[in-house]
């Protein structure tokens, strides 16, 4: 789950939580539950709903609330158990904990390295690139019926001959899945479309059908070319996550890379260690 959707999930449970929608306390100050002298607090139910199976969290929150607080009491009342039996001093244990504080350090400091590398500013650097690499293109908006049989391609185009509607015809006999949306397959460019397909437009003018089926790999085509306009550079706002997407895998891409600059890695094959274990 990311950052922003742990928080925002988080938020909603605690507005859950409040006696009112205004967020008066923090709720690592408010009690949940008390067992003895040790208190279960919201804050502690929020990072329990959080690590819950996104299955469970289809139920209404407030059916989770007593589940999730009475598991809390159990796992602190069998904690107590573990602390009287020293297994706190148990090396196994030891080792586990550590690894878990390795897990769990390397997770908060990917997560802060990240936000800090999507810092608005950052954002609008990729942004302002990308508008001075940005070339503009021919973009085609295209609509298609798609047969599997060449005879019944001609049979729909001698029907088009005669008039009859393009959108009803790719309704009623396109087996693509633009049929139902009347053969619409939206805009494109070069080199998203199959090259027989696409060679097929670029020979259409505005509002021209293609006088022979076409045949592709997945049957045969009948083409209808709707408009051709040169492409502009999107809005921050229309690639904004692409963005972010982008910048987090070229850090971590780049971070990998510093990070194992100059260290002795050695990576032992599967089998070997397999057979190890095994024996």
């Amino acid at each position: 789950m990311s950052y922003f959707k742990t928080f925002f999930t988080s938020l909603k449970l605690f507005i859950l939580l409040s006696t009112s929608l205004a967020l008066a306390e923090n709720p690592k100050n408010i009690i949940a539950a008390n067992v003895n002298e040790y208190i279960i607090t919201a804050q502690d139910v929020l990072d329990a709903y959080g690590r819950l199976p996104s299955k469970l969290k289809e139920k209404p929150l407030p059916e989770l609330y007593p589940n999730i607080i009475n598991e809390l009491i159990n796992q602190h009342l069998i904690t107590e158990q573990a602390y009287k039996e020293k297994l706190d001093l148990n090396k196994t244990v030891i080792d586990q904990i550590k690894k878990n504080k390795d897990q769990i350090l390397a997770r908060f400091w990917i997560n802060n390295f990240l936000l800090n590398q999507t810092k608005r500013e950052n954002i609008e650097i990729f942004y302002n690139n990308y508008l001075k690499a940005f070339k503009s293109s021919k973009e085609f908006n295209a609509s298609h019926i798609l047969v599997k049989e060449e005879q019944q391609a001609f049979e729909i185009l001698k029907k088009l001959e005669n008039n009859a509607k393009f959108s009803d015809l790719a309704k009623t006999q396109s087996i693509g899945p633009s049929g139902k949306n009347e053969g619409k397959l939206g805009w494109f460019t070069s080199g998203q479309m199959v090259k027989e397909f696409e060679k097929a437009v670029l020979s259409l003018k505005k509002g021209e059908i293609t006088k022979k089926p076409v045949k592709t790999k997945f049957g045969f085509h009948i083409i209808l070319l709707n408009e051709v306009r040169d492409s502009k550079p999107k809005k921050l706002s229309e690639v904004q996550q692409n963005i972010i997407n982008r910048i987090k895998k070229n850090s971590l891409s780049n971070l990998e890379k510093k990070l194992r600059k100059n260290r002795k890695i050695i990576i032992n094959d599967f089998k070997d260690v397999a057979q190890k274990v095994n024996n």
